[in-house]
């Protein structure tokens, strides 16, 4: 099942970026397990960390006069967490040729590198106006031209 969740993630050129972090004691229920909604948090964590590593950061787009709300969201559970694990979440931009920022996700349980989620996010840009941009902003077309060289090339 999850090889059929997985060719619908997003394909196509990328970046990646790792971060591997505790579960917390609040991000469990009385049984020690991870709530599902946390693995959106994790997603966040994900994002952010990729942005860090590249220089893609929410502040970027509020320069540039533009917000990027998320539209589009999906997570697939595979299998629990459990308080003490160690998460590893792998986050891949995709490069597009129109104005959105497509995410996949891959949550792993880190000691075990046991896959346990796999989910993917769009967020599009919006103006000032809160109007749907048409085109690639310009300072996503200069990040995609800086970070060229380290697109991996999915195929």
């Amino acid at each position: 099942m999850a090889r059929k969740y997985k060719k619908e993630l997003p394909r196509g050129e990328y970046l990646e970026d790792s971060i591997q972090f505790p579960v917390r004691f609040q991000e469990v229920d009385s049984l020690q397990v991870v709530w599902h909604g946390h693995y959106y948090s994790y997603f966040e964590v994900g994002r952010t960390s990729l942005g860090r590593k590249y220089g893609i950061h929410y502040k970027d787009i509020k320069e540039a006069g533009l917000s990027a709300p998320i539209v589009e969201t999906s997570c697939y559970h595979i299998a629990p967490l459990h308080f003490g694990d160690e998460v590893l979440v792998v986050t891949r931009l995709f490069k597009r040729d129109v104005p959105k920022l497509e995410f996949s996700y891959e949550v792993f349980q880190a000691q075990e590198k046991k896959l346990c989620a796999l989910g993917k996010s769009v967020q599009v840009f919006l103006d000032t106006d809160h109007q749907l941009l048409l085109d690639l902003p310009l300072f996503m077309k200069e990040f995609y031209i800086r970070w060229r060289d380290h697109m991996v090339h999915e195929t």
